[in-house]
């Protein structure tokens, strides 16, 4: 299935009829947004549930400034609060799915960061999984160089609802594996993947028409591997989606 990221105020302005043709699944970027849920939503959501678009829905849930490795007791509180306000924001827009970007710092380098991010992090998700069985979350990667702290982090939180979501973009910016190969080692916890584009340094979040990304031999290869996934495309620039689609529908068949 395929879909885009949208944000729930201006939705009627950024979903057109023709891409709302072309769509399986609308995906809520408010609560990445810094700020959003300092506010009363509920008038956002009441509107958006209204439209009944009909669609699956996928929501992004808080990431700025949020830790969930952190061993600060006062920090996790904070952490957790958002964290519980992302699910809650999901929930209301009836998502199959809210995805948490990571916070881990691959360039730290330091075993002791990594071990202590890697056993807070398990047992801050799973306290969060079993308390929301109701809906899968997810943790997707973000500056990582592999998947492998991810890939521990779900494994040792080895809840139902929780797994691992996969951005290509980042990859594609951070990664020191190649596509493909990052893609498979979390394809066993993943179900939703992000899409976007970049110049290969910084994550733009371009077109994919747009960077390097379609261009590259890895963009090739990985395109048959995620045929049967969640396709979300995450371009800053929301007027360009019915292109974005043309492009991606084209790679998907060819």
């Amino acid at each position: 299935m395929v879909g885009a990221g949208f944000d729930i105020k201006n939705i009627h302005k950024e979903l057109s009829d023709s891409v709302l043709s072309e769509i399986d699944i609308i995906n809520l970027e408010n609560p990445l947004y810094p700020n959003y849920l300092n506010n009363d939503y509920s008038t956002d959501i009441r509107h958006f549930l209204s439209l009944n678009y009909g669609k699956a829905i996928i929501t992004d849930g808080a990431y700025i400034d949020l830790n969930p490795g952190t061993g600060d007791a006062e920090i996790l509180n904070i952490v957790r609060k958002r964290i519980r306000q992302s699910i809650d924001f999901a929930v209301s827009v009836q998502s199959v799915e809210v995805i948490f970007l990571s916070t881990f710092l691959p360039m730290i380098q330091l075993d002791f960061y990594n071990n202590a991010h890697i056993d807070n992090s398990i047992a801050f998700w799973k306290e969060i999984a079993v308390e929301n069985k109701e809906i899968r979350i997810s943790l997707c990667n973000t500056f990582e160089y592999t998947p492998d702290i991810l890939l521990r982090i779900a494994g040792g939180v080895a809840c139902d609802n929780f797994g691992l979501a996969f951005d290509i973009g980042h990859a594609f910016a951070f990664g020191q594996i190649p596509l493909i190969i990052f893609f498979e080692k979390m394809k066993p916890f993943c179900k939703t993947v992000y899409l976007h584009s970049n110049n290969q340094h910084i994550d733009e979040h371009l077109n994919l028409f747009e960077g390097n990304l379609i261009k590259s031999d890895q963009f090739q290869d990985i395109i048959p591997l995620i045929r049967n996934m969640n396709i979300l495309l995450k371009p800053f620039d929301k007027r360009s989606l019915k292109k974005n689609l043309e492009v991606l529908r084209k790679a998907l068949v060819g």
